[in-house]
């Protein structure tokens, strides 16, 4: 049965699985609930994708995972949001499109419920999931960039679970405002983690599948599913440190000569720009590291980000 549910304290305690509907200005997006054999809520952990809507393997992973849950016993449980801005996904954007308000959903948490369509979707969001214990927000390069996978997390203690990422870099979040990841770490004794992979308006299907199973992983290490737990997670994956974004500060078209998870040196050409008139030159970087993200749509715009470059060990 599909209800609209505005708050976690209204979801269904019945054990079992609810599809639920959220209702914003017309568009509508399905939450996924489920509740374990206990008919409890705690723990509790939630699953969000297409916060960007030309995010895809967040998505499909999300998509996996509520099929998953079927299969399995649930000690607490568990919500999926595989689309959380469907003006976004529908149009395939980062952004909602400006039919809407033209805002970034992950630069919005935890929203407004009196504001525009952007910031009530965010504050109906942050109220579903704002009293669960776990949250695993899966993100990617979308159509501008190609990224690495980058396991990200906000608490020490948290970097072993989020190394359950298979074949990831163990990657420490920047605090940034407004990101859904970020909102949720500052609330007291929350798990968050922020997961990257992929991108160029396409779907990685293996960075799709090794997201569904970090996330499996998580959900049994933290008791969610019934599982064995280790006792201390296997921690073999190289870590991220201090990084460094290379931002352009003209319009034009960049065409880059370097991959995601090469190794640069401050100096060495990693592009070339075309300007609006056509005339070339070479990008040099700025910084030295391992390339984590990297710009593969062509054409950028002032302010936009050429590679993003890390420290790691």
């Amino acid at each position: 049965m599909k209800t609209s549910i505005p708050k976690f304290e209204q979801l269904p305690k019945s054990q079992g699985r609810h599809q639920l509907d959220l209702t914003i200005a017309g568009m509508s997006t399905p939450i996924y609930w489920q509740v374990g054999q206990s008919s409890q809520p705690q723990p509790c952990a939630a699953v969000t994708a297409m916060v960007h809507g030309d995010e895809f393997e967040g998505f499909v992973a999300a998509m996996e995972i509520w099929k998953w849950a079927n299969t399995i016993e649930l000690h607490g449980s568990l919500m999926v949001i595989p689309v959380c801005n469907p003006a976004a996904a529908m149009d395939a954007t980062r952004h909602t499109p400006d039919r809407f308000d033209g805002l970034n959903l992950a630069r919005t948490f935890p929203g407004s419920s009196q504001g525009s369509f952007t910031e009530q979707l965010a504050h109906a969001i942050w109220n579903l999931i704002r009293e669960t214990d776990v949250l695993i927000d899966l993100h990617s390069g979308g159509v501008g960039y190609d990224y690495a996978r980058l396991a990200g997390y906000y608490r020490d203690q948290d970097a072993q679970l989020s190394a359950l990422f298979p074949k990831a870099l163990v990657w420490s979040v920047p605090p940034t405002p407004g990101v859904l990841s970020y909102e949720f770490s500052r609330l007291h004794d929350k798990i968050s983690l922020g997961w990257e992979c992929g991108g160029e308006a396409r779907l990685d299907r293996k960075g799709a599948e090794d997201y569904a199973t970090g996330i499996k992983r998580v959900l049994t290490q933290t008791g969610v599913a019934h599982g064995t737990r280790k006792r201390k997670p296997q921690f073999s994956n190289r870590c991220v440190g201090h990084t460094q974004s290379q931002v352009i500060n003209s319009d034009g078209w960049f065409l880059p000569l370097t991959t995601v998870g090469a190794t640069v040196e401050q100096g060495q050409i990693i592009g070339q720009w075309i300007c609006p008139d056509l005339a070339r030159r070479e990008i040099v970087s700025q910084y030295s590291g391992t390339v984590i993200a990297l710009r593969t749509l062509p054409r950028v715009q002032a302010g936009d980000y050429l590679i993003l470059l890390a420290e790691t060990n």
